[in-house]
Formats: C-alpha cells, sequence, structure tokens
C-alpha cells in the first residue's frame, strides 16, 4: 500500500470519527481552523507534487513531502475521494453562523470548492478526479498534455529547489520513484479501459509522442540529469560527478523502461479507440459534461446556454475588429480570413530561429516593464514577488500549451513564471503579445497569483482557486491593460487583444460543441480557423486541449463577464463613490474564490461603501 493510500485513510478515520467505541462516540463539530489543516495535510499529503509547485513550508504541507510523487494507482484515486467526500461532510458541520466575515468568506470558498471538486466523482468512477493540476478532474489519466510522464519531468526541472544535500537526495528519490508512478497509472489506464473509457485515437497518439519525446538516447544528455547537474553545481555542492552519475543509472535504467511500459499501453488502446473527441460517448458522458461545467465554470448553465452565449459574444467581437481591420485597410473576406492574412504579413513575424526568439523574449520583457509604474494607479495592493519571462523546455514543447504561469513559490525558492513556447515563432505575430503578457503576467496571472500569497491567509486560500475565477480574471485583465490605454494608437495591438477574446468566445461554442452537441474534431478546428483566423497549428493544439479537459476552457469567458458584470453593478450603486483600487483590491485579497463567494463579498463591499 502507498505511503499516501495509508495517510488518507487515517485521515479519512479520523475525519469519520473512529474509535475503539463508536457506538458510544460521535463526531465533535470541527471548527474551521481545525478543518483547515485536516484539508491542508489531506490535500498536500494526496499532492505532494503540488506543495512542491507551490514552495510550501514542511510545517504546513507535513514533513517528508519532498522526496514523494503523487500516488496514481486506482486504490489511491478511491483514498482520495473517499476523503473529500469525509471533508465535505466535515465543512456542512461548522457553525458558519458563528464566523466572523473573513472566516465565512474561507468557509464558503472552502466549501464550494470541494463540492465543486467532487461533483465529477459523484457522476464516474472513472478518471482522475484531482489531476497533475491539483483539484481539477480529467477523463483519461495520460494524454498529451497531463501524466508522469509531462508532470514529474515539469516538477523537477522547475520546482523543485536544490539549495542543499537533503534537497539532492529528494530530487533522486522521486527520479527513482519515476518508474512506481508510471505503473500505478498503467494500472488506472487499465482500470478505466475496463470501465470503457480510453483515449480519442488522435490523442493517443499525441500522448504516446509526449513519453518518446522525453525518452531515448544518451541518458546522461538527458534533461532530467543535465538539469540536476546544474542545480547540484549552483547549489556549490560536493561531489557533481558523482550526484550526476546517479542520475545517469536512474535515467537510463528507471526511467527509459518506465517510459517504454507507458508506450506499449498507450499503443495496446489505439486499436479500438474511437475517433470522436467529445465525452458525450463515455460512461455518463452528458451527466459527466454537465458536472464538468459546474466544477469549472462554478455555474449550472446547460451546454446549449453556454454555446449560445459563446456565438453571440462572437458575433459582438467580430463587429468590433471589422471595424478596426476596416480603418487598416482590409475590408475583403471575413474577419478570419483577414486575421489568418495579418498573420503571414513578414513585418509582424519573427524570424524562427535564436535571434527571433531573443527578440521576442525582449519584446514580453518590454511590455512587462511599461505596465510596472502604471500599476499602482489601478491596485491598491500589489505582489512582492517578481514575474520573469522564459522559454518552455524544448523537450516540453510539444506537450505544453502556447503559454502559461507559475506561480511563486511560498518559500521564496522561485519567482512567478511566465513561460511562453517557442516551438514556432509564427504563431506569435507581434500584434499578440501585450495581450499575452497581460493575461500570463500583469495585470493577469502573476498580480492576481502572487497577491494571495502569503501574509495571514491560510495557504488554501492560493491552491484551491476557482477555474473560472482565475482565468476570468486574466481575460479581464486583457480588457483592463485597454481600459489603462496601453493600446492607444495601437489598432493591430487592439487586434490582437480583440482576437485573443473572440478566442475565449469561441472556447465557449467549441467546447460545448464537442461535448454537448456531438461536433467532430476537424469541424471544431475548422470553426476555430475560420471565426479566429488562427494558425492552423494552433488551432489544432488548442481543441486537443479542450478534447481532453472538458470545460476548463469554458471558465475565462464566463469568470471574465461575471466580473464584469459585479464591476458594473458597483460603479452603478456607488456611482462617484466608486474606487476602483479598492474594487481590485476586495476582488483580490481572498484569493481566487468561487464566483458564487465573489459575488457575495462585492455585493457586501458595496453595501458597506453606500
Amino acid at each position: 500500500m502507498s505511503a499516501t493510500r495509508v495517510v488518507l485513510f487515517l485521515l479519512l478515520a479520523a475525519l469519520l470519527g473512529c474509535s475503539s467505541n463508536p457506538s458510544t462516540e460521535s463526531p465533535t463539530r470541527p471548527t474551521l481552523a481545525q478543518l483547515d489543516g485536516e484539508i491542508t495535510r489531506a490535500y498536500f499529503s494526496a499532492y505532494p507534487e503540488i506543495a512542491s509547485y507551490y514552495g510550501v513550508p514542511e510545517n504546513v504541507s507535513g514533513p517528508g513531502l519532498r522526496g514523494r510523487l503523487n500516488a496514481r494507482a486506482p486504490a489511491d484515486e478511491d483514498a482520495k475521494r473517499a476523503t473529500f467526500r469525509a471533508l465535505r461532510t466535515r465543512l456542512a458541520q461548522v457553525d458558519a453562523e458563528s464566523l466572523g466575515e473573513r472566516e465565512r468568506v474561507f468557509h464558503a470558498l472552502l466549501t464550494t470548492q470541494v463540492h465543486s471538486a467532487l461533483a465529477p466523482a459523484d457522476v464516474v468512477d472513472y478518471g482522475v478526479i484531482f489531476s497533475d493540476w491539483g483539484m481539477w478532474y480529467v477523463p483519461y489519466a495520460v494524454t498529451q498534455l497531463s501524466g508522469p510522464q509531462d508532470a514529474v519531468p515539469k516538477l523537477l526541472e522547475s520546482q523543485h529547489a536544490i539549495k542543499t544535500a537533503v534537497d539532492a537526495e529528494d530530487y533522486l528519490a522521486r527520479l527513482g520513484g519515476y518508474a512506481r508512478t508510471v505503473d500505478e497509472v498503467i494500472e488506472k489506464v487499465r482500470h478505466d479501459r475496463a470501465l470503457g473509457v480510453v483515449p480519442p485515437d488522435f490523442i493517443l497518439g499525441k500522448a504516446i509522442a509526449s513519453v518518446q519525446g522525453r525518452s531515448g538516447g544518451d541518458p546522461a544528455a538527458h534533461a532530467l540529469v543535465t538539469g540536476f547537474e546544474a542545480k547540484v553545481l549552483a547549489a556549490k555542492l560536493d561531489g557533481a560527478a558523482a550526484w550526476k552519475q546517479r542520475a545517469t543509472v536512474l535515467v537510463r535504467d528507471s526511467v527509459f523502461p518506465a517510459n517504454a511500459r507507458l508506450v506499449a499501453m498507450l499503443e495496446s488502446q489505439r486499436a479500438g479507440a474511437s475517433a470522436e473527441a467529445g465525452i458525450w460517448r463515455l460512461p455518463q458522458g452528458e451527466a459527466l459534461y454537465q458536472a464538468m461545467i459546474l466544477h469549472m465554470t462554478d455555474t449550472r448553465r446547460t451546454p446549449r446556454e453556454i454555446h449560445d452565449l459563446g456565438l453571440a459574444e462572437v458575433a459582438r467581437i467580430t463587429r468590433e475588429m471589422d471595424a478596426i481591420l476596416r480603418a487598416e485597410g482590409y475590408a475583403e473576406g471575413s474577419v478570419g480570413a483577414r486575421m489568418t492574412k495579418l498573420g503571414h504579413e513578414p513585418r509582424f513575424l519573427y524570424s524562427n530561429d535564436a535571434a527571433g526568439k531573443a527578440r521576442l523574449l525582449d519584446d514580453l520583457n518590454g511590455y512587462l516593464a511599461t505596465i510596472a509604474p502604471m500599476l499602482p494607479q489601478w491596485f491598491g495592493t500589489l505582489p512582492k514577488q517578481a514575474v520573469v519571462v522564459r522559454a518552455i523546455p524544448l523537450e516540453a514543447e510539444a506537450s505544453s500549451s502556447g503559454g502559461y504561469y507559475d506561480p511563486p513559490a511560498l518559500d521564496g525558492s522561485r519567482p512567478g513564471i511566465y513561460w511562453i513556447n517557442l516551438r514556432d515563432t509564427a504563431i506569435w505575430p507581434r500584434y499578440k503579445l501585450k495581450t499575452l503578457t497581460y493575461h500570463e503576467g500583469n495585470p493577469g496571472h502573476h498580480l492576481q497569483g502572487a497577491t494571495s500569497i502569503g501574509g495571514d491567509a491560510s495557504v488554501l486560500s492560493s491552491v484551491l482557486f476557482s477555474n473560472a475565477f482565475g482565468e476570468g480574471w486574466a481575460l479581464y485583465s486583457e480588457a483592463l491593460a485597454h481600459e489603462m490605454g496601453l493600446y492607444r494608437d495601437d489598432p493591430y495591438g487592439d487586434l490582437g487583444r480583440l482576437q485573443d477574446e473572440i478566442h475565449r468566445a469561441v472556447r465557449l461554442v467549441v467546447d460545448t460543441g464537442m461535448h454537448g452537441l456531438r461536433w467532430s474534431r476537424q469541424q471544431a478546428i475548422d470553426y476555430v480557423i475560420a471565426t479566429e483566423g488562427s494558425h492552423p497549428k494552433e488551432a489544432e493544439a488548442e481543441v486537443d486541449r479542450y478534447v481532453v479537459w472538458p470545460g476548463q476552457a469554458l471558465g475565462y469567458k464566463i469568470g471574465m463577464l461575471e466580473i464584469q458584470r459585479l464591476r458594473r453593478e458597483a460603479e452603478q450603486a456607488l456611482g462617484p463613490r466608486f474606487d476602483i483600487k479598492a474594487f481590485h483590491d476586495e476582488l483580490l485579497n481572498d484569493g481566487g474564490v468561487p464566483l458564487q463567494v465573489l459575488e457575495m463579498k462585492v455585493r457586501r463591499w458595496t453595501a458597506s461603501r453606500g
């Protein structure tokens, strides 16, 4: 039995009030402080990789986690579900009326997040209820975007800091545990296959490629070895050659054979795999998708309602883009066709070589530098931690999205990181990069994520963030940058902003199209290209992301629209008393709360200032 399973079963027994004489003893009414500690320990015991991702100190996460990987076997999945169901029951037992205002918000955050995270598990027994990204469900244990072949290398290369010999030993312990976690996920894949769950054939092909991309060649030159060696040298540890040799042996004798077993398992699924993209084809697929909508958007809207909302937003944004394009002399063809033409113009392209990529990174840093002195005019509280721009490592390019953000570590070992995928600079015409920077950096993910870290807030306030709030905030930030004047005299940059916004509206159409309305994958790709003018490679990668992570892409536009609605309500109620800095601080001061909790907060804040 895995260490994770043992810890979770012991915690489950405590949560259920088990004792030597259960007939005479009953569970006591928990306090919120007790539950905060219980959920924190349960969460990081189940997800030691997440503890490293956030740089959580051991006195918070629990000891002995830095050398462990997430347990991925079917029995571990069952233990996680049972533990968090027990926590859901315990949260309901808290006397919310006795709590102070901020405690009530925290209790509502925990309750809503645990309920929504368990929503898919209340429908189906397959899938991964708490995935590589934390308390976010995915229907398939291994895809091109998730699974140990992707998560563990990213953890070791980007999040596992090495300052001491103990840290280095923990790194090697995790590297040594890679084969076990791969075998656990193979067991999980077999388990779910027996329930009738197999990824689409095109996803299996990409997943296999993601594994093979990290296998073979000289083990001493593997990124898990060279990256480890660089960290050991930077930490000035004695015996760097010996450390490297140990890592080399583990990659050769453990990682490569484990990856071969995983490839063989995935290959065995291809013969009977479907070409259909949507999860409607899976057991209880329609009910699962409705649960995913709750999980990822904090709403109970139907797929058709969201689809129609997306179509309406696409029409609105198309009109705005058309007006700018006509003003710049682009009048022929659809907006998508005109954007496709624009995206091929040499004046907007970076050369796809080292010099072009270096210039692109310089431009991203320039956009961050431009917005930095403007932030105090719009926010009362700013993050203390820096954000840095980095290119996604070459070996991870094929399995990564175009850009993403990792928050700074709680222990100060790592800044916020804005990652950009440079596999092909053709997908990044110059006019798109301002908006990406405001989304991933400031005032988007970095400002929101880093502001909620530290202080007297529970670590769970940062870790258990709502998808709809987090991504909705980042999309709201793109529009806020326009309001701040950052696109003034830059019509093409503004087109890039609107192209990104229509991209999020298209997601409402395409995600619900595939999973709710039974669109084909090609139908989805064609719609993305025709509507947005996206590069075909980018359109395919985006659609395949929605295939393996149903509902997640809905959170951006739904969250943005809700934040904008709440702002309009507050502005109308307060008139000249409305303070944009105070409003933004209120949105961010309790972490990434679910949209229901956000509405409660904003209305309370508005009433207090009326």
